[in-house]
């Protein structure tokens, strides 16, 4: 009997040389069964690998992506509150103006009138 080795390279194996033609196709089935298997097997390891890398790099694209929307977020609140700010300053000069401006139409008004009276009293008291 003749020694001949396998050609699948994981798993070197030495086996006797049946005898005849359907022992032979029998091992040859064998042989291909055991590569398929392993090739299946390996086939699938790389794919659990790529995977597990697209697994990873999608909770890293979600981290990044949350902390972007947080600082966003505190961007905009910031710039809303610079915004409100400005224009509560400016509403603040507005009205202190439009008061001050009615307070000396309020004077200038009074004297008017004081004045008006004044004229009027004293015309009358000359008459």
């Amino acid at each position: 009997m003749s020694k001949e080795t396998s050609i699948s390279p994981t798993k070197p194996e030495t086996r006797t040389n049946p005898a005849g033609f359907v022992p032979g196709v029998a091992h040859l089935a064998l042989d291909v069964v055991d590569r398929s298997q392993s090739t299946a097997i390996a086939v699938l390891q790389d794919a659990r690998a790529e995977l597990r890398v697209v697994f990873d790099h999608s909770i890293e694209l979600a981290e990044k992506s949350a902390a972007s929307l947080f600082r966003f977020a505190r961007k905009l609140g910031q710039r809303v509150d610079e915004g409100v700010a400005e224009t509560l300053g400016s509403t603040e000069r507005v009205i202190a103006g439009a008061v001050k401006s009615a307070r000396e139409t309020t004077k200038a008004a009074a004297e008017l009138a004081q004045t008006a009276g004044n004229g009027i009293a004293g015309h009358v008291a000359s008459a």
